[in-house]
Parts: C-alpha cells; sequence; structure tokens
C-alpha cells in the first residue's frame, strides 16, 4: 500500500510567490538562486497543515488573502478502513479517486488563526465550477491525524510557539521528540499515571490539591475581596502532558577539555547546523521499520548542505532519502548539486523568479519527458546522462555539445574571448550521451522552459540533421557533398554507404573524411549554407569536421588539452594559437546571444 502524500500544492498571494502550483514527491529538491523564493514554498507546506496567523509582510498584495491549497493522495480504501472509524466516517465524503483537496485561508493581515477558513473541495465533475466547502465538522482535526505538525528547520520560523526558546532550541526538542517516540509509547502509561497524580495535586480543581495552593487561595481572596469584592480567583499551575516533556527535550553542549557545558544556541551556526543534521541521520537510523501508513510528517529543511564538508552532504542526502521512505515526506531547498542524485533528478523543482511572475516552477524533467516522447523511461534514461553534470538544475540556459574536448576546452575559449564565465551567465555546458538524442534533448530541455543551443560535428548535419527535421531529407548541399564525397572516394579509397562515408573497412575513418571534405574548396559555400541553416535551429555545427580542426589539435585527450590550455595562457595574442579565430569567437557571440535575457 503507497503511504499518503501531499502531492501538488498550489500557493497565492503568499510573499513572492503570486499564484503557482508545485508538485510534490516523497523526496522533493527545491533547486534555485538566492532569493528566488525556495523558503517562501516550504511555508506555504508548513503554513497548510498548522494554524498561525501571517503578519502582513507575508501578503505579496495585502489587499488579497493568502491561499494555500493541497491535494493529498494515497487515500485507497485498503488505508481508510485502518482509520478510527470515527476518522473514516469524516472522510469519505471528500475522497475523489484516492484524494482529497483542501485549503487554508486567511483574508487579512494578523487574522486570528480560528476566523482562517480551512476548506475543502466537494468531489465533483472534473471540469466545471468547484464547490469549496468552509470548516466541514472535524475534518481540520482528521488531516491533522493525517499530517501531524510539519517539521521544519529554517531561519525563519514564523508561528512557531517557543515558550521563550530559541528557534534552534525548538527544532531540536521537535527532532528528539520524534526520535523517541518508541519510548514515548513504550512508559505512556507510567508517565500517564504520575503526571495524573501531578495534575490532581496542581491543577485548581485537582482531587488531592496540594494544602499550600488552597492556602493561597484563600490568602489572596482576602486581600482582594476589599478592593474588588465580586470576583474570586485560583492560581493555577500547568501540569505537562507526556508529548510535551518530549518535545522539551534539549541538548548540552560539554567541552572536552574543561568540561564546561553550554546551551546549543550559544554555538556558531555551522556547529548549530551540524547537530541539527547529527539528528537527521540519528532519526534516519531509528525510524527504519518503525513507521505507520496512516500518517505522514512533512520534514522541510530549509539548505540541508548549509556548512558541511562534501561527505557530510552525502550523509545528510542519504539520511534524508532513507526518511522519505520511513514516514516522513522530505522537502528541501538547495544550492548543492550534490543534494541531488540522478534517481531524483526528474522530480527535482526548478524555481525561479522574475519580476513579471513572482516565484514559479519551470516544468519538471520527468514532465516534459512525457510530453515529447512515447516511451518515458527509456528516455528519462538517456536524460539522465544529459543531466550527468547536474548543472542544468541550476541553470538558466543549457550548451549541449557532442564530444569531451568542447567540454574540457570552451570554457577556457569562452572566458578568454567574452570576459565572462558560463557560472556567471548562468550557462550549463552539458554533453551529451549521444549526439543522437539532440533532438529529444533539445525538445524536453524546451518544454522545462531552459533555453537550450547545441554544438555538433559535421556529420551530424549529414546523418541526423535530417532524421531529426532540422534539414530537409532532400537538402539540396547535403546532395551537393554526397556527389563531393564520391570523388573523394575514388581518389582516397573511402568506404561509402547511402553516400556517405563509413569507417568499417575502409583505410580513412569517417571523421577524416568529413575533414577531408571541409578542406575542399568547392565544398565551401554548401558547407556554409548548411551552417547557416542550423544555427536557425540553434544548433553550431562544425564546418571544420570537429572542434579539433577549428583549434589545430593533434589529438582527443587530456594531454592535448592541457597544452592548449597552457599556451592560451600564456599568449597575448591567442589568435596565433588558434586556426580558426574569427569562426571561434562568432560561437563566442553566439553562445552570448543565447542567454536569456530578462
Amino acid at each position: 500500500m503507497q503511504p499518503i502524500r501531499l502531492s501538488l500544492i498550489t500557493i497565492n498571494n503568499l510573499r513572492s510567490i503570486i499564484r503557482e502550483s508545485f508538485p510534490l514527491s516523497d523526496f522533493t529538491a527545491l533547486i534555485g538562486y538566492n532569493n528566488a523564493g525556495k523558503t517562501n514554498i516550504l511555508m506555504g507546506c508548513r503554513w497548510l497543515l498548522s494554524r498561525y496567523s501571517l503578519p502582513i509582510g507575508y501578503f505579496n498584495d495585502p489587499s488579497l488573502p493568502v491561499e494555500v491549497e493541497g491535494v493529498i493522495e494515497g487515500l485507497v480504501p485498503e488505508l481508510i478502513d485502518k482509520l478510527d472509524p470515527v476518522m473514516a466516517t469524516g472522510l469519505r465524503p471528500w475522497i475523489k479517486n484516492g484524494r482529497i483537496v483542501v485549503m487554508r485561508r486567511q483574508r487579512i493581515p494578523g487574522e486570528p488563526p480560528d476566523h482562517m477558513e480551512f476548506c475543502v473541495l466537494r468531489p465533483g465533475p472534473e471540469r466545471g465550477e468547484r464547490e469549496w466547502v468552509v470548516r466541514p465538522p472535524g475534518l481540520e482535526e482528521i488531516v491533522h491525524q493525517l499530517f501531524p505538525t510539519p517539521i521544519q528547520i529554517s531561519d525563519n520560523l514564523i508561528g512557531e510557539e517557543h515558550e521563550g526558546h530559541s528557534p534552534i532550541r525548538h527544532i531540536v526538542g521537535k527532532l528528539i521528540a520524534e526520535i523517541l517516540k518508541p519510548l514515548e509509547k513504550r512508559y505512556a502509561e507510567k508517565i500517564d499515571a504520575t503526571l495524573e497524580s501531578l495534575k490532581n495535586l496542581l491543577d485548581m480543581d485537582g482531587e488531592y490539591r496540594a494544602e499550600e495552593l488552597i492556602s493561597f487561595d484563600r490568602n489572596l481572596n482576602q486581600k482582594l475581596e476589599p478592593l474588588f469584592p465580586s470576583v474570586r480567583i485560583k492560581l493555577q499551575i500547568p501540569s505537562p502532558n507526556l508529548h510535551d516533556i518530549f518535545r522539551q527535550g534539549s541538548l548540552k553542549v560539554v567541552e572536552e577539555v574543561d568540561g564546561f557545558v553550554r546551551e546549543v544556541e550559544s554555538l556558531g551556526m555551522g556547529a548549530q547546523r551540524a547537530i541539527q543534521m547529527a539528528l537527521i541521520r540519528h532519526l534516519s537510523e531509528a525510524r527504519k521499520h518503525h513507521t505507520s501508513p496512516l500518517s505522514r510528517t512533512l520534514l522541510l529543511i530549509d539548505s540541508p548542505e548549509l556548512f558541511l564538508h562534501p561527505q557530510a552532504v552525502e550523509l545528510v542526502r542519504s539520511a534524508l532519502k532513507n526518511l522519505s521512505r520511513e514516514g516522513f515526506q522530505v522537502i528541501f531547498a538547495t544550492h548543492s548539486a550534490q543534494m541531488v542524485t540522478s534517481e531524483d533528478v526528474s522530480s527535482s523543482l526548478l524555481i525561479r523568479k522574475n519580476k513579471l511572475r513572482g516565484t514559479y516552477m519551470r516544468k519538471r524533467m520527468e514532465d516534459a519527458v512525457r510530453m515529447v516522447v512515447q516511451d518515458a523511461p527509456s528516455q528519462l534514461q538517456m536524460l539522465f546522462s544529459l543531466s550527468n553534470s547536474n548543472e542544468l538544475l541550476f541553470a538558466d540556459y543549457v550548451l549541449l555539445t557532442e564530444g569531451k574536448t568542447e567540454l574540457r576546452i570552451l570554457p577556457h575559449l569562452f572566458e578568454m574571448i567574452s570576459g565572462e564565465s558560463f557560472a556567471l551567465i548562468k550557462c550549463a555546458l552539458v554533453r551529451q550521451g549521444g549526439v543522437s538524442n539532440t533532438r529529444k534533448s533539445m525538445q524536453v530541455l524546451s518544454a522545462m522552459d531552459l533555453p537550450v543551443r547545441a554544438i555538433v560535428d559535421l556529420d551530424y548535419a549529414f546523418t541526423g540533421a535530417a532524421f531529426d527535421g532540422f534539414l530537409d531529407r532532400e537538402d539540396g548541399d547535403i546532395d551537393y557533398c554526397k556527389n563531393l564525397f564520391r570523388s573523394l572516394a575514388v581518389q582516397e579509397r573511402l568506404r561509402l554507404v547511402n553516400g556517405l562515408p563509413v569507417t568499417r573497412h575502409s583505410s580513412v575513418s569517417a571523421s577524416d573524411a568529413y575533414a577531408m571534405l571541409a578542406t575542399m574548396p568547392e565544398a565551401q559555400r554548401s558547407l556554409q549554407n548548411i551552417h547557416q541553416k542550423l544555427l536557425r535551429k540553434k544548433i553550431w555545427v562544425w564546418t571544420g569536421g570537429a572542434i579539433e580542426q577549428h583549434l589545430g589539435l593533434e589529438g582527443k585527450n587530456e594531454h592535448v588539452w592541457s597544452a592548449f590550455i597552457e599556451r592560451l595562457r600564456r599568449t597575448h595574442k591567442p589568435e596565433r594559437e588558434i586556426p580558426d579565430w574569427q569562426g571561434i569567437t562568432a560561437l563566442v557571440r553566439w553562445i552570448q546571444e543565447g542567454t536569456p535575457r530578462e
């Protein structure tokens, strides 16, 4: 049985979010630059499942309400049958296809929590006007049973009742309470009996109330009566409940050198984050195989990688991934590619912000793939190879390359000629798994609203461009060059298949044959025509055959690349080191032209 989860959240008017929907998985990474609004998404998730009031600073437009609606899925009959009968009865009228849709609405800043509206969508036809039912009896409490108050690790914890404690102590207390839940259950009966005795001793209506407290009430009322005779007062000393005892747990920091004991909040931010992540790792171990399918807790974390070295980041990522399988739904904001492996790339959310849209989400990779291709699973694997560098998740512009030489040398060439780095223009230089993926990769990235351009070798223009729809199948310039290949075949003993050179059983490799074609004066006009046609499709083709011919490189290995880069660093006249200086500078300008401008 699949666990329940919050599968979609739609946020209206919350800080930088004007209106946007965010699909959520069991383990969701929110990826974006600083100030893109990732923390506001975490806040929206927590606010939906909590009860606290938002001040005016959290309204994008103070004249409009803040609304957060969420789709809860996994409410299948097998799960409903295992719930408390009262809960099951309260849920069933609102379920459709195993889902319910709920919403929290705050109409004015600072509105008391009791005045806010918790609504549920009445099940109805897929299309048509939606009907929200406001405050259905008992439903908010039922949803709270399914989704207890989320745990958020963040510097911004508006709405939390810290009871005089610092945010770090409050977070630590909640994590300790989660870890100690088995202990709480084991000793619940004994502790409850003790707490009941304490309540009887301290409560103003306690059965065995302490004589000292009764005396306090009597003496105080005697002194109050001459001043205000119409009222009587009683001292109320609250006794703790079982859950609060564990939530109020804290950690003390003991110095190894002198044994000095300090509070957690006295430590630096790096040490505080390390302790929080250590608790996360311990929680991951403690929760193995001890979860219930009847509830799910949201674990919301802002930058879990903060202040951690690379090995520690991987340990935290692994712990969070395990928790997503053990009763928690994990949603985190990150700046680190290390927090997202190929397993989770497709469901990660690319969060961006601009003046017009506010905070918004690019289409998820898995959704874009399904839009573009039929065989989605295999194409996702194709894109995982494309995203072997998770740089594309942090980019606003993707440049696809075919070979390793481009990946190694282009960043140096681009920075030397333009004065900018790929990182500065937010461009991800990504090597494809194979040039045959060019069209599908470009389509998927375009569907994700990621501007994309590609750099290909000359052979692609003859073997893949027409099949991918970038050139006409009867392109005259391709046909003209095929005729030139026929004359080369006679002179150089090339082997042709369907008019094009192949390596097998040939004295000349196919790549060398294309390079030979590129040196023929009679081929230049047609090659330039092909180049211009592909440029219009946002594809740069190396008219010299491959990048090596344009740079004058004699090989494709690290030794050749390193030597070339070192020569570029030493020279004051790079045009002397690069045979096709004009073509390379044109390439750099073309890459710059693809940079998105707001």
